[in-house]
């Protein structure tokens, strides 16, 4: 099963690194006024303007702003959340280059993934993996012994989600042939075939239906990560959303059934909402 994006750990609340200047600087107000009855004195005047707020409030910003700098270095020093050319400094230390247009989130998902793999077996995952290295590769699904027991099968998307070509698939297979292939595979290359799951309801909801179906077809596509069949009760729980009250004329692709995944199809999922 590939990693999705909700598969990963949100970041943390980090409090100490989310203070504000006006926070800071009451903590060392409690302080000196703690201080000063300790020591049976007044407490400093502290108010803006004070000498007390003037010589201490400069400096609650300045460690305000390097908590933020302190949150993002920890954001930017992992793959689960750096972004850009922190990300790609992540990848290029594990040997995964990314691809000329290759997302954020899908040069995060490749590198994390094979992170989840142990490579070199020469199994179904690893020729997942190998494949989605080569540019202009998008998602790959892995066969053994379709045809017989050293055969590969790959089926593949291009950056786009469409199925390849039949020349790029040649052109895919002589370069893992020569550059991937484990000694005895027959390994074939192949357009993905795509299946299109459609979802159809409609809603009582004032919210805009334009971003609840992107919001639905995700929460489908991550429930669907790995399964051969989708349930048409559970879809149906899927539409209950924040801000959608109920649905009804529910339907899974025309029907009122479950719906089978065809084993080497890599899924695309519709949302129509009314």
């Amino acid at each position: 099963m590939s990693l999705v994006l909700n598969d990963l750990p949100k970041f943390p609340s980090m409090p100490i690194l989310e203070e504000t200047p006006d926070m800071i600087y009451q903590r060392w107000v409690n302080r000196a006024i703690t201080l000063a009855n300790e020591r049976g004195l007044p407490p400093p005047p502290v108010g803006e303007g004070e000498y007390f707020y003037d010589l201490w409030y400069p400096i609650a910003q300045e460690i305000a702003e390097q908590q933020e700098l302190w949150g993002y270095g920890v954001l930017q020093s992992t793959p689960i959340w750096a972004d850009d050319e922190y990300l790609d400094a992540h990848g290029w230390a594990d040997g995964m280059v990314r691809k000329d247009g290759e997302s954020n989130d899908d040069y995060r998902l490749r590198i994390l993934d094979r992170a989840f793999t142990e490579e070199g077996s020469g199994r179904e995952k690893d020729y997942e993996s190998w494949a989605k290295e080569i540019q202009g590769v998008g998602a790959a699904v892995a066969r053994e012994k379709e045809r017989h027991d050293n055969s590969i099968d790959l089926y593949l998307t291009d950056m786009n989600g469409q199925p390849i070509t039949l020349e790029f698939a040649e052109q895919v297979k002589v370069l893992m042939w020569d550059e991937y292939r484990i000694a005895g595979h027959d390994l074939a290359v192949h357009p993905a075939p795509v299946f299109i799951v459609t979802v159809k309801a409609t809603l009582e909801t004032t919210e805009d239906l334009l971003q609840l179906a992107e919001t639905i077809r995700q929460r489908v596509v991550t429930y669907a990560n790995g399964r051969s069949e989708l349930l048409y009760n559970y879809i149906a729980a899927l539409l209950l959303v924040p801000g959608v009250e109920n649905y009804s004329s529910f339907t899974l692709n025309d029907d009122v059934q479950d719906v089978d995944i065809p084993p080497v199809s890599l899924l695309q999922v519709e949302v129509i909402l009314s």
